[in-house]
């Protein structure tokens, strides 16, 4: 290098010229590769490193946190839509324990009219029940939006408040079609054919909707784990079968005593028939023992010895005998 003041040379990196002393300028700044710039950017942290990233790793941590806390927040209160709300819990508790209530204390079959009207009662107490929690899941059970709007949604909580209303809905059809089936019992004729088909056709009605009461509430059931029940399996909503065999016990019975009565009154009425015979050939026995005879050839036969005005006549040999 050489001084620009005398021109003398100089070593390189000199900052003075040994022979006038002037200072050598600052070496000029030369914008680096683009290499070399990452290489640089990799020994100094990067974006990260300068205040722009660190700013930004702090906004993404906060968003982080916050959404983080919002999830625990939502979870500890219960309100996701993807749980079932504890109102709709608490309404399956009720319908469960009535569903046990009713299994434990099972309507009986029989021909007493006062037993037929008691399960009536008990059956119609059922039914206020069912309707009780039916209000009672229409004013709490789903989200907000479904109370107020009624239109369905996706929401795990809509899905299963709407799932628990079907399976009440249900139950208390099948209630009912119990209730039909007492109250036809009731004074029934069981030896009336139409009767008893009318009968077999409630019993046949109420198989299948037992059937479609413990899909439905199965279906409530199916993941869901805020209960804890996994499966319906109650014995009221399979009594049909224990039913039809109730009535047709009856049926027989009823068969069996009618033919009994009518026997009985064969019985009497041959008994009777044989007692007139036997009254007849005596009073005729009697009669033909009181009829005069003709003095002169004995005959007694009516159609010989016959009575005729104010005497009898005796065709046999022509006596005439007049009346005493």
């Amino acid at each position: 290098m050489f001084c620009i003041n005398c021109g003398s040379s100089a070593e390189e990196g000199s900052k003075f010229c040994k022979n006038c002393g002037s200072p050598f300028p600052l070496a000029p700044i030369v914008a680096s590769p683009p290499g070399d710039e990452r290489e640089s950017s990799k020994k100094g942290g990067g974006f990260f490193s300068s205040p722009a990233g660190i700013a930004l790793v702090v906004i993404i941590a906060i968003a982080v946190l916050a959404g983080v806390t919002f999830g625990i927040i939502l979870l500890a209160r219960g309100n996701g839509d993807n749980t079932v709300d504890a109102d709709t819990v608490k309404v399956w508790d009720e319908y469960e324990t009535m569903l046990n209530d009713n299994s434990t204390n099972l309507p009986k079959i029989t021909t007493d009219q006062a037993s037929l009207t008691q399960a009536q009662a008990d059956l119609k107490k059922t039914q206020d029940r069912v309707t009780a929690l039916e209000k009672a899941l229409k004013e709490t059970g789903g989200t907000e939006a479904r109370r107020n709007t009624g239109k369905k949604s996706t929401s795990t909580r809509d899905i299963k408040a709407d799932q628990m209303a079907a399976a009440l809905a249900a139950y208390n059809i099948y209630v009912q079609k119990m209730n039909e089936l007492f109250g036809t019992l009731i004074g029934a004729n069981l030896l009336d054919a139409n009767v008893v088909n009318k009968l077999n056709q409630i019993l046949a009605e109420l198989q299948k909707l037992g059937a479609d009461v413990e899909v439905l509430s199965n279906k409530f059931l199916a993941d869901n784990k805020n209960v804890t029940t996994t499966k319906v399996d109650f014995p009221i909503l399979g009594v049909a079968k224990t039913f039809q065999a109730d009535i047709q016990n009856n049926v027989t019975a009823a068969q069996q005593a009618e033919q009994q009565r009518l026997a009985a009154e064969q019985a009497a009425a041959d008994q009777a028939a044989a007692a007139a015979e036997a009254a007849r050939q005596k009073q005729a026995a009697e009669q033909k023992s009181q009829v005069p005879r003709c003095p002169i050839c004995g005959a007694s036969d009516p159609a010989v010895w016959v009575e005729m005005r104010g005497s009898y006549k005796c065709y046999n040999c022509g006596y005439r005998q007049e009346k005493q």
